[in-house]
């Protein structure tokens, strides 16, 4: 049944028939209208296992347009949380936007109030010049910590969500930790410290490591630990000589954590007079290489640096029996300005070939040296492994993606890589566009790719939204749901084995 009741402002006609008859990655990010709770979804393929039993929490942008205006950034949407929960007999659905305070505010104003960092607000410079608060779009990520779950977006605030209705609790600050207290002038140029949407909870401690990139009177990068009962502190904090970017790490089972910081630029005076959002007035010096931070677990900081590169998200990383740090990642030769991003969200996908590489970086923090190689011919997004292997060794990575050779220039495939021959293998269709999957792994497995996948498949021809179960390793299809509602693909989700 439906839950909620929100209210949408829906664009022109005119700009609705445009939105229908484009790519088909625009028609599967249609905005949703509304908010479901305890529907159990029909299955129209297969057979449910009857031992997956938990559930699956996604998150990501529930709309890309919004109070009539289109947004210009794929990051920008307000955050969806859908909430799958899985019986071993069947699957009830809920879905639910965050409610952040800038939600709620929007909503009870019927328009945009607040800028967003790929989108300003509607009225040029009158209505952006100085308007430094931006919207909190809670989008990004899922994560259940110390007895909480929290919606995450590396600009501000987790949210606090209850795992079983998705009602917004609170924006947490971890008792104050999240709060800016460098000084005066830092604390009003941004009240609330970043952080980051991709946090990595050790796996023999327990402890939640996490990170965020602030700019203020000075440039930090500051180092946060959470540990298992969610009691936070800031661990370091390391004063950089120029603005960075970042929007993944990893942490290695010896207690390493690796950050690549891209090399950016932002015109502060055009943003902070509202002439540009802060996405588009980044600019990227590709003669800068990349910095590659490596922090020891007592530590000690080893600034090494690599060919220019972006990686927006990381596979693993682990240290090798030489001492050597492995890092698998996602590669991308160039940064995705907004104006790229403004154009997929249009439709206007290019096949340029410059999708992200899965790529090994080897490490050697005593010798000052970063290499790196390909790991196979494939490009991809949105990886996953074997939960139980954070930070170890490791053979087989997940995501979406597809062969170097494809002749779509779209993600469309799930793809299955051997990090160690370099083997992959794929599925799918021209039809359809899938979403990251998640790796469930069978109770009682003791083989890496003994396990399900969970994901969310885009149907151009249905015009629907369907929920996978596959076999990780064959990536057959197991059970095929259908949603009652077409859902943009979203962003991160994880897996509860007993949230019930």
């Amino acid at each position: 049944m439906l839950y909620g009741n929100i209210k949408l402002l829906i664009p022109s006609a005119m700009a609705i028939q445009r939105y229908k008859v484009l790519h088909d990655y625009v028609r599967a990010n249609e905005c949703v209208l509304d908010e479901y709770s305890d529907v159990v979804l029909d299955l129209i393929e297969g057979e449910l296992p009857t031992d997956l039993a938990g559930v699956l929490y996604r998150n990501g942008n529930g709309r890309f347009a919004h109070q009539g205006v289109w947004y210009d950034h794929l990051f920008d949407g307000d955050g969806m949380i859908s909430r799958f929960a899985f019986d071993g007999k069947q699957v009830r659905y809920r879905n639910r936007y965050v409610r952040t305070s800038e939600f709620l505010e929007e909503e009870k104003a019927g328009r945009m109030l607040y800028r967003s960092f790929g989108t300003n607000l509607p009225g040029g410079i009158i209505r952006n010049a100085f308007r430094m608060r931006f919207k909190n779009a809670a989008n990004t990520s899922v994560v259940w910590h110390g007895g909480h779950m929290m919606a995450l977006w590396e600009g501000g605030l987790p949210h606090r969500i209850d795992p079983v209705t998705l009602e917004t609790i609170d924006r947490y600050d971890y008792n104050g930790v999240l709060r800016n207290q460098f000084s005066w002038l830092d604390s009003r140029i941004m009240p609330e410290l970043p952080f980051s949407a991709h946090p990595k909870i050790h796996p023999d401690t327990g402890v939640l490591h996490n990170f965020g990139t602030l700019a203020g009177t000075k440039q930090r990068l500051i180092m946060y630990e959470v540990n298992p009962d969610g009691k936070a502190r800031i661990g370091q904090v390391i004063e950089m000589d120029d603005m960075t970017f970042s929007h993944d790490f990893v942490l290695t089972q010896s207690g390493h954590r690796i950050l690549f910081l891209t090399p950016v630029a932002f015109d502060m005076p055009r943003a902070l007079l509202g002439l540009t959002s802060p996405a588009a007035s980044i600019k990227v010096d590709r003669a800068k290489p990349t910095l590659v931070l490596v922090i020891d677990p007592d530590g000690t900081i080893h600034r090494l640096s690599t060919d220019f590169c972006f990686v927006f998200h990381f596979v693993n990383a682990y240290q090798d029996t030489d001492g050597k740090l492995i890092v698998d990642g996602l590669m991308l030769d160039y940064f995705p300005e907004s104006a790229l991003m403004k154009a997929y969200l249009q439709g206007d996908v290019a096949d340029d070939g410059a999708g992200a590489r899965f790529t090994r970086y080897t490490i050697d923090p005593e010798a000052k040296q970063v290499t790196h190689a390909p790991l196979a011919d494939y490009e991809g997004e949105l990886p996953e492994i074997h939960p139980d292997l954070l930070g170890k060794v490791y053979r087989y990575a997940w995501g979406i993606g597809r062969p170097i050779t494809h002749n779509r220039p779209l993600a469309d495939q799930i793809v299955k890589i051997d990090v160690q021959t370099g083997q992959g293998t794929h599925t799918g269709n021209e039809h359809s566009l899938p979403s990251e999957p998640i790796v469930v792994p069978r109770p009682g497995s003791t083989v890496e790719d003994d396990a399900w996948l969970l994901y969310l498949l885009f149907d151009d021809r249905t015009q629907a939204t369907d929920l996978v179960v596959a076999d990780a390793a064959s990536l057959a299809t197991v059970a095929r749901l259908r949603l009652p509602h077409n859902i943009p693909l979203g962003f991160h989700g994880m897996w509860l084995p007993d949230a019930g």
